[in-house]
C-alpha cells in the first residue's frame, strides 16, 4: 500500500470518528450529515472508479458497523458512485463555483439517500421515526452545506 492510500485511508476512518463523535449529535430536526459522501466526492478526482468504490466499500463497511446499518451504507455508496463517478469527474475537471460545489454534493447525496432508505425499507432494516421525506431532503441538503463550508475552509488553506 502506498503512503498516498494510506493517507487517504487515515482521512476517512478520521472523517467516520468525526461522524461518531461529533456530526451525529448535530441532527437538525432528525437530519443528519453524512460525511463519507463529500469526502468521497473529493477522491473522485484522485482514483480510478475501481479504486474509490473499493475504498468507499471499506470506509462504508466500517461506517455500517459503527451505526449498525448492516451493510446498506455499503450498498448506497458504492451504488451512488458507480453511477456517478463520470459526471462527478467531469465537473470537477473545472473550476467550480459555490453553489456548482453545493448542488454536486446536494445530488449525490440526494441519490445515496434515495438508494438507501429505498433498499432498507424494502428489507425493513432501516427503521426511522421521522417522515423519510424530510430525511432524505434535510439529509441531502445538511450534508451539502457542510460540505460546501468544508470545501471553502480546505480551499482557504
Amino acid at each position: 500500500m502506498n503512503s498516498e492510500l494510506a493517507k487517504d485511508l487515515t482521512n476517512g476512518f478520521f472523517f467516520i470518528f468525526l461522524e461518531v463523535i461529533f456530526f451525529q449529535h448535530l441532527s437538525i430536526f432528525g437530519a443528519s450529515i453524512d460525511p463519507i459522501l463529500f469526502y468521497a466526492i473529493w477522491l473522485v478526482q484522485r482514483y480510478e472508479r475501481t479504486k474509490l468504490l473499493l475504498f468507499l466499500a471499506i470506509l462504508a463497511f466500517f461506517q455500517d458497523a459503527m451505526f449498525d446499518f448492516w451493510g446498506l451504507s455499503v450498498f448506497s455508496k458504492t451504488l451512488t458512485f458507480f453511477i456517478l463517478y463520470n459526471i462527478i469527474k467531469k465537473k470537477a475537471e473545472t473550476q467550480l463555483q459555490f453553489w456548482q460545489i453545493f448542488m454536486i454534493i446536494g445530488f449525490t447525496a440526494f441519490l445515496n439517500n434515495i438508494i438507501l432508505f429505498s433498499y432498507g425499507s424494502f428489507f425493513k432494516l432501516y427503521a426511522i421515526d421521522h417522515s423519510s421525506l424530510i430525511l432524505i431532503f434535510g439529509n441531502s441538503v445538511y450534508t451539502a452545506l457542510v460540505g460546501l463550508l468544508i470545501y471553502i475552509f480546505r480551499v482557504k488553506n
